[in-house]
């Protein structure tokens, strides 16, 4: 297992982010912040227009990467877990360094502080070392995880360019890495990948309801009191994630054969917004990786067309004369932007989730509607 290092190159010094070449660093370490100085207290941070952020490309080219086969050395500061990094302070007589991000004083390890002087330093402390990989040793690595979801609501040219790119994006995958399929619409499908059977088949949700990660799983035969289901190596697991290089051809025809979803809507044509219950999906999603991917790196991948207007995390009604809300709506709590107070409540709740279980989202969405 590799695990990459990538220390921020500007600290608070203004003089040391003066000295620096900042173009140098960002492409020496794929890195790009949105200041170059850091603010020295929280006052100054207090009044930046412009938050605190960063860039960081985990997989760019280096030709000075350096890779080392041991354990990363940590601050033992509260809530802190910073690596040892050629910006923290060394006091070499005392055998010990000093975290740059929390102050706190840390003690080298023994067969650390038996070797370390001015003139010979470990990799974590070369200048020209701010990148590193560690490779670490006795450490079992489980492939990582995508969970592909995509809307079938948005319009026939949008829906096939949206089909194309996940089929290049299944493309440029590990082999090895599993990938799990779900559509949406007015109702949210998880289909199975296995190819045992001859035809397709997928497990409806409705997209009006809100589920637990409980239901969702005792519907998909996911729970972890039965043998079927609960981890990612069990049968039941294995019909909705598959290593790409044992689904890639079932996953491709689905995609091929993927129509739009035309779910019945009441009145004349044109006046109501395709459904879509996009809170639903997400939920769904979170729900069948955390029921096996406890201790994975999961990714759900969310490719919409058009705001929510269907069950949990709905935005907007699916009259189209109902206008999505505006900041203004917002600010005067005006009648469409009444779903905001719970749809907010409820996306916050999917990502507390996430973040719990070590997962990330991402969502990819435009609607001009």
């Amino acid at each position: 297992q590799v695990h990459s290092r990538s220390v921020a190159p500007y600290r608070h010094f203004g003089l040391l982010a003066a000295m620096v070449d900042v173009r140098a660093q960002e492409h020496a370490n794929g890195m790009r912040w949105s200041w170059n100085v850091w603010p020295s207290t929280k006052q100054d941070a207090a009044k930046l227009v412009v938050p605190l952020g960063c860039l960081y490309t985990p997989l760019k080219a280096s030709e000075q990467l350096q890779l080392v086969e041991y354990d990363p050395i940590t601050c033992r500061g509260r809530g802190c877990g910073a690596v040892l990094n050629p910006f923290c302070s060394i006091d070499f007589r005392s055998k010990c360094w000093t975290c740059p991000f929390c102050k706190q004083q840390n003690g080298f390890p023994p067969h650390y502080a038996e070797h370390i002087t001015e003139t010979n330093l470990p990799a974590e402390l070369l200048p020209a070392c701010t990148t590193l990989e560690y490779i670490l040793p006795q450490s079992a690595c489980a492939p990582p995880v995508f969970l592909l979801v995509l809307d079938i609501s948005m319009i026939e040219e949008e829906l096939e360019q949206a089909k194309d790119s996940l089929q290049q994006s299944l493309a440029m995958m590990p082999q090895n890495a599993l990938v799990g399929f779900v559509t949406f619409g007015a109702m949210c499908y998880v289909h199975q990948l296995d190819a045992g059977t001859e035809l397709p088949k997928s497990i409806a949700f409705r997209g009006s309801k809100e589920y637990t990660t409980q239901q969702v799983a005792y519907q998909l035969g996911l729970q972890k009191n039965d043998p079927r289901g609960g981890s990612l190596g069990s049968a039941a697991a294995r019909q909705f994630l598959l290593p790409v290089s044992d689904c890639e051809f079932t996953l491709n025809s689905l995609l091929d054969d993927l129509a739009r979803d035309n779910w019945p809507q009441e009145g004349p044509a044109g006046i109501r917004r395709p459904q879509l219950c996009t809170g639903t999906a997400l939920n769904v999603a979170l729900a069948l990786l955390e029921s096996v991917c406890t201790n994975a790196s999961a990714r759900i991948m969310l490719v919409t067309g058009g705001p929510c207007n269907v069950g949990p995390g709905m935005v907007v009604g699916e009259e189209r004369a109902e206008t999505i809300r505006s900041h203004l709506d917002l600010q005067k709590d005006r009648p469409n932007a009444r779903y905001t107070r719970k749809s907010l409540s409820y996306y916050t709740g999917l990502a507390s989730r996430a973040v719990a279980a070590g997962f990330s989202m991402d969502i990819f969405a435009c609607s001009l509607d």
